[in-house]
């Protein structure tokens, strides 16, 4: 229903379009009294908020349309709807097999084994470790006749529990190292698992009410881990609010692609001596401003196994 702005002049109803290269466009449109729009034409002149305006007369009668490129209200305050979009991106990231889940789990750093001539003590996977990679990059195991044998610590079968009669030169070589000698032996250098990066998109225009609370929550917990059980119930740390298709989402994300060795319950896995939380670390936000028009805040989050002694968790 057209707007009645005087006795010469009419607003009608505002059309709002979008296209995926411009976004949004909001456009104005008055007719009436040529004068009178004339007079409306200057005073948005002088305003300078909006990105075009056309006048068009027709003898007694114009039409003014006033344009905002990518503006997405023309409501104030906290009757404003601002558009609001969560995406979730899914790569395939590339790792060494050193940094299998498996391997990583294993305690490369408590001295658990004896040399049984020194009573040395020593960690086996340790030098297992370091003997597979002298095996593939340096040295190559060879019997007296130069040809290529079985590499000792494939076979050795001295116990390395902690405590125990060992030999330093030769002990009992872990399964999962064994395993990783297998692959690379054939090339098999790496493998994949997915990464998920989630990205908010939160635009509004300046005369929203609540702007400058979403511009400060943007910045908490920054470079802080969001452990899957925050990010699900968020309103705890202050984070935004998901909505129900992505809450979904995470939740699926959460159960099916959790990484081998890390815990359900708590997320977390010790490597090294040192906790390691799966969660989602916070990034920088990104905030456009364009003139009168409309804030774009965007913030991303990325899951992935990150160490606690390099970041905290949000709280």
């Amino acid at each position: 229903m057209a707007d009645v702005k005087g006795y010469n002049l009419v607003q009608q109803n505002p059309s709002i379009s979008w296209d995926k290269a411009a976004g949004f466009n909001y456009t104005k449109e008055f007719e009436g009294e040529t004068q009178a729009v004339r007079g409306l034409f200057g005073r948005y002149v002088r305003a300078g908020g909006a990105t075009s305006i056309r006048f068009e007369p027709d003898g007694a009668t114009a039409k003014l349309y006033v344009n905002y490129a990518k503006d997405v209200w023309s409501g104030d305050g906290v009757v404003e709807q601002p558009v609001e979009v969560w995406e979730l991106d899914g790569n395939d990231q590339e790792y060494s097999l050193w940094e299998h889940p498996t391997v990583k789990s294993l305690d490369f750093n408590t001295l658990n084994s004896t040399d049984s001539a020194t009573s040395t003590t020593f960690n086996a996977n340790e030098i297992n470790r370091n003997r597979i990679k002298k095996q593939l990059e340096e040295t190559i195991e060879t019997d007296d006749d130069g040809n290529v044998k079985t590499p000792t610590f494939m076979t050795a079968t001295t116990s390395s529990l902690p405590g125990s009669s060992t030999d330093i030169t030769a002990p009992a070589c872990d399964t999962a190292l064994k395993s990783i000698y297998r692959h690379l032996v054939k090339e098999q250098d790496s493998f994949q698992r997915p990464q998920y990066t989630l990205r908010h998109t939160f635009t509004f225009s300046h005369g929203y009410n609540y702007g400058a609370t979403v511009i400060q929550r943007a910045f908490g917990n920054v470079n802080n881990i969001v452990t899957p059980s925050q990010m699900l119930t968020n309103s705890t740390i202050g984070e935004s609010t998901l909505d129900a298709a992505m809450i979904t989402t995470l939740g699926n994300v959460h159960v099916y692609s959790i990484p081998a060795g890390v815990s359900p319950s708590s997320y977390q896995q010790t490597i090294d001596g040192t906790t390691h939380q799966w969660g989602w670390l916070k990034c920088a936000p990104r905030i456009i401003s364009e003139g009168r028009r409309k804030v774009t805040v965007s913030q991303e989050w990325k899951l992935e196994l990150w160490s606690t002694w390099v970041y905290s968790v949000a709280s």
